[in-house]
This record gives structure tokens, C-alpha cells and sequence, in this order.
């Protein structure tokens, strides 16, 4: 195995802990152990299974994380990405050419990519902030195994988790990320230093709203919002500020095809039905929340 996959975890016990009896874990060759001799190993693309007994949706395959991929990789979500580096640049309040370096002294400060999905918007982060520590986790074992693979860089701990029981120490993250993915405010609670920020993302109410409304008839709400998802997020968190980005982009047939096969909002929409051939251009929405603990 390449040395650098499992060099990004040489200082494992500053995060991870077991996920079985929550005592640190270290380095031990190609794994990561416990006291209680609990062992993880290092896969061969770079990650570590720390949720062994993970049972993925239906929806969240290897497919699934193509497609998307296939998506994120064409540009339409880079409105998206570029708005949460922003985010991530202004709140931590560092320089531009220092990057997160000045952030804790000599510490290298740490940010968690809840939900990471095929690691798109990890490998940005850590390419705009080399000098800070990223983790990033998915439930997926597909996903990770497809981020993992895809990152050049070899500096991302990427990793199988739940987010119910995150293997993380507590009071060990600087920054959490959560983009489209859901929230479990205990744990974020836990392992968030007292200063910590959360940024979140979650769909805009215009998001889709061509291919919403082709699929009317087959989907159970007509009426889109995440209203009461950000109210909620607003009762454990301090929510520092709210922003809104959206495109419309022109969309090739086969780039529209792949978009409904992998958007959440249609997974329960017979795709085959749908007469795609009626949408020519597709508006890509998010609203972004910044908060504190």
C-alpha cells in the first residue's frame, strides 16, 4: 500500500475513537486500534471502515455515487462549492494567504465533512486549505470507497461512519460541513469545539423546480421547502447568517437523464416515465446556513 493512504492517519488518536468502546485509537501498522485491541483496517484506496455493520439505502449505491459524480464533475454545482469555501474563509476569519494555517497557533484546526457523499466538496476544501485536518465520512461504503480512490492528494481521512455515534473524539472539530446531508445536533454538539462553527446546506425552494414539476403527478408533496428543516437546525444551533446561490443551466439530454437518476427529490418517481425531452434547462439551488453551537 502506498505509504501516504496511511500516513494521513498517523495521528489518529487526536480524532477518532472506537466505535465500539469509544476508547482512542491509534496507528498499528496498516489498522487503527483501541486499548481493547478493537481493530480497524486501512483499506487499499485509503479509508477505514469504522462502521462495520453499516447498512446503506437502496438509493446510495455504487451507481448512484457515478452518476453524481458525473454531475458535480460537469460544473453545476460549482456555484455551490464556491460558496462554501467562501463561507469557510470568512468565518474562520484567516487570511486569504494564510488559509486556516493562523487559525489555532501551531494547531492544525479540523474539519468535518458530514455525509460526504463521493467526496466532492471534501477534496475542494482541503485543496483550498491544505494546512487544516480533514475528515470526512459517509454511511455509504461505495462513496468512500470512490472518494478515497479519487483523492489525489492523499491528505482527506476519509471514513465509514454513523452519524447517530460518530467514532470522533469530543471536542475535536473546528468546522462542521454539512451539505444535503441531515443533521444529528447531539453529536455535532459533542464533538464541536466550544467555537466551532456549522456550515449547512440544504436544497433551495427553487432546486429542481423544472423536474418538480414535470413529476408532479407522482410525487407526494407538489409544494417544495426545507422551512421546517431550518427552523429546526435554528433551535440548537446559533444561526449566524443565511444565503441563498442559484444557477439555471442549459442541460444536454444525457446530463438531464443523469440528474434525475441521482437527485434525492425524484427517488421515488418512475424516471422511464417522464418525458425529459420537455426540459431544457434546470435551476441548481441551495440555501447555506452558518451557525455556532
Amino acid at each position: 500500500m502506498n505509504p501516504a493512504r496511511i500516513a494521513r492517519f498517523g495521528d489518529s488518536e487526536r480524532y477518532f475513537i472506537c466505535p465500539i468502546c469509544h476508547d482512542t485509537l491509534h496507528l498499528d501498522g496498516t489498522s487503527l486500534r483501541c486499548a481493547n485491541r478493537h481493530t480497524f483496517d486501512i483499506a487499499k484506496q485509503g479509508y477505514v471502515n469504522l462502521m462495520p455493520a453499516a447498512k446503506q439505502s437502496p438509493f446510495y449505491n455504487s451507481e448512484s455515487f457515478a452518476n453524481r459524480a458525473r454531475i458535480l464533475e460537469a460544473g453545476y454545482y460549482d456555484h455551490i462549492r464556491d460558496a462554501v469555501l467562501d463561507t469557510i474563509q470568512r468565518h474562520i476569519g484567516v487570511p486569504a494567504d494564510m488559509g486556516l494555517a493562523g487559525l489555532r497557533g501551531d494547531a492544525r484546526p479540523a474539519i468535518l465533512d458530514v455525509g460526504c457523499g463521493e467526496g466532492f466538496y471534501s477534496r475542494a476544501v482541503q485543496r483550498a486549505n491544505p494546512q487544516a485536518d480533514l475528515l470526512a465520512f459517509d454511511i455509504s461504503k461505495d462513496s468512500i470507497q470512490q472518494a478515497a480512490r479519487e483523492d489525489s492528494s492523499m491528505a482527506v481521512r476519509w471514513f465509514v461512519g454513523n452519524l447517530a455515534d460518530l467514532p470522533v473524539r469530543s471536542h475535536a472539530i473546528d468546522c462542521m460541513l454539512d451539505i444535503f446531508s441531515p443533521v444529528n445536533s447531539e453529536e455535532f454538539h459533542r464533538v464541536m469545539k466550544d467555537d466551532a462553527i456549522v456550515i449547512k446546506a440544504v436544497p433551495g425552494v427553487h432546486h429542481d423546480e423544472q423536474l418538480r414539476e414535470l413529476a408532479r403527478k407522482q410525487l407526494r408533496n407538489t409544494d417544495y421547502s426545507n422551512e421546517q428543516i431550518i427552523k429546526q437546525f435554528g433551535e440548537h444551533f446559533d444561526v449566524l447568517e443565511t444565503s441563498t446561490v442559484s444557477r439555471t443551466f442549459t442541460m444536454p439530454p444525457d446530463d438531464l437523464r443523469t440528474f434525475a437518476h441521482m437527485t434525492p427529490l425524484l427517488f421515488h418517481v418512475d424516471i422511464d416515465a417522464l418525458d425529459l425531452t420537455q426540459i431544457s434547462a434546470l435551476t441548481i439551488e441551495a440555501r447555506i446556513i452558518v451557525a455556532r453551537k
